[in-house]
């Protein structure tokens, strides 16, 4: 629950910042600022496949991070496990 509300929080984060981009407009109506927005949003769109391509690429250096380090634990520091009556 709390990976769901940390990315939920920086979503909105982003959100403010990327909205922050298009100038408010001054004297006409907020149609105005729909192309903006548009290209905005079409930048971020052609930007997520990036995104993962490079997060696929990284797949087998990930999984050799999380398998050598539960392969090269010493049995000393692994846990006894007691039962208790």
């Amino acid at each position: 629950m709390s990976s769901w509300m940390l990315v939920t929080g920086l979503a909105s984060l982003f959100a403010g910042d990327f909205s922050g981009m298009i100038p408010e407009p001054t004297g006409t109506t907020a149609v105005a600022t729909n192309a903006g927005y548009a290209k905005l949003f079409a930048d971020v769109d052609f930007s997520c496949p990036e995104v993962g391509i490079a997060l696929v690429v990284l797949i087998p250096y990930l999984r050799k991070l999380i398998t050598d380090k539960a392969e090269t634990l010493p049995a000393e520091t692994l846990a006894t496990v007691v039962p208790v009556a």
